[in-house]
């Protein structure tokens, strides 16, 4: 069986285990992807088993997947899923992780970042960094929505408007799934051809505004419990829900088809 067979082989099992075939390029590689110019949007989802929980039953989160060009496995729930029901390993790219490592490789005079960020002091931060390392800050893009800016039709079209003007090649959301992958979705079509991640937390950690899990955390697998105690009010809920859901995963719940192989 050659490289290929093999390959769309394990992307048939996924989607008709997970209803996703997750990428399974590594970290690099998908930096290296990213820095290529982009004829159309490219949307780039790290889907945690939050995600996954939503997808069962928000259709419009569903259309929002269905668009992606790249869909990663964030986190190693998702990964110790996959090895023990279908023996296939596939890499984890969280955006926490895919965020910074793109942030370092971004070029002055060529790239054109867009940050839309939680929070004034995050986009302000990050743009601060790469000022520091040789951008224009003409050539860097910001902004931090208010509460319900997505439900605000001419907040939204000034912000599109924006992203447009500045030339974006890499627009970074920060304002939470599943409202960051809904708002890009929704305006897909007006977007320019730009790399598009939306990642979350990411834009707080690397603007310093929130701490991330130490190091060795992380390699323990603790990063989600970390992130619980230092949010428990919404995250427990959040993580009992996620924890149930993976229960009936490994009873055998199928579930719905979201993002087919790519040909």
């Amino acid at each position: 069986m050659t490289t290929s067979s093999m390959a769309e082989r394990r992307d048939a099992i996924l989607f008709s285990r997970y209803g996703l075939a997750f990428d399974c390029a590594t970290l690099d590689q998908l930096v290296e992807r990213a820095l290529q110019q982009a004829a159309t949007p490219q949307l780039y989802c790290t889907c945690n088993v939050n995600h996954l929980r939503l997808l069962q039953t928000n259709a419009l989160f569903q259309e929002a997947y269905g668009k992606a060009a790249v869909v990663t496995v964030d986190g190693r729930p998702i990964r110790m899923l996959v090895r023990l029901q279908t023996r296939h390993d596939v890499p984890v790219v969280t955006g926490a992780d895919l965020f910074p490592a793109l942030l370092d490789k971004l070029r002055p005079g060529i790239d054109r970042p867009f940050f839309v960020a939680s929070a004034p002091e995050a986009a302000q931060a990050l743009a601060a960094q790469l000022v520091a390392r040789g951008f224009a800050a003409d050539a860097i893009g910001q902004d931090s929505p208010p509460y319900g800016f997505e439900r605000d039709a001419a907040y939204s079209a000034n912000l599109v408007a924006q992203i447009a003007a500045l030339g974006t090649t890499h627009l970074f959301m920060g304002v939470g799934a599943p409202k960051s992958e809904l708002w890009v979705a929704r305006h897909f079509a007006e977007l320019p051809p730009a790399h598009i991640f939306c990642v979350g937390a990411a834009l707080d950690f690397s603007s310093q505004r929130k701490s991330r899990a130490p190091r060795w955390v992380q390699r323990m697998s603790l990063e989600w419990l970390h992130r619980m105690l230092s949010e428990p009010r919404r995250l427990v809920p959040r993580y009992a829900g996620d924890a149930l859901f993976l229960v009936g995963i490994l009873a055998g719940r199928r579930l719905a088809p979201i993002v087919p192989p790519r040909t």
